[in-house]
């Protein structure tokens, strides 16, 4: 009995208007995904004396997670991804009209913003020179 060979095609490039309409969706998802980060990291779990920043860890794992899937179909997308997150992050970070504050500044705001971006950024350029 013969083996079937499955041959695997690459996938289409992206290009015209195609790379343009995924690359305003990948950053219009990062802006989200930044605002509902930005949301989370503020859940701690308090077991008596304890605290333990579970959202802080979940938001951040999450913001990469989201930059690590758009760098997965397309490297350019990655980039995009990392950009709109910044984007969204910087557009919380000018507060609102009334001085309202998504990320307050305290210990737990200050390492979202320093860990969520590094983590962004870091995992958008991960290996970015074999290419």
């Amino acid at each position: 009995m013969a083996k079937e060979v499955v041959v695997h095609q690459p996938a289409p490039a992206l290009t015209g208007g195609r790379r343009i309409v995924a690359h305003l969706v990948v950053a219009t998802l990062a802006v989200s995904v930044a605002v509902v980060a930005a949301w989370v990291s503020r859940a701690v779990w308090r077991p008596g004396a304890v605290s333990i920043p579970w959202g802080l860890a979940l938001s951040v794992a999450g913001s990469a997670s989201c930059v690590w899937l758009a760098r997965s179909t397309v490297w350019s997308l990655g980039l995009t991804a990392a950009g709109g997150w910044i984007v969204g992050l910087a557009a919380m970070l000018a507060g609102g009209p009334g001085g309202d504050a998504l990320i307050i500044a305290d210990s737990l705001g200050y390492a979202f913003i320093f860990g969520g971006t590094g983590a962004v950024v870091v995992t958008a350029g991960w290996r970015s020179w074999d290419r």
